[in-house]
């Protein structure tokens, strides 16, 4: 299964997420092959 979610890139002082990431619906138009590797952001 495919969802979508929005994320907020506001980390705290140790690096740890600020924000939850939200549901934001699923996407059964699209598989888990058409979806781009996810790759680490830059380390704080």
């Amino acid at each position: 299964m495919v969802v979508e979610v929005g994320v907020d890139v506001a980390r705290d002082s140790t690096g740890r997420w600020r924000h939850p990431a939200r549901w934001h619906r699923a996407r059964p138009d699209l598989t888990p092959g058409d979806t781009p590797p996810i790759t680490p952001g830059p380390a704080i």
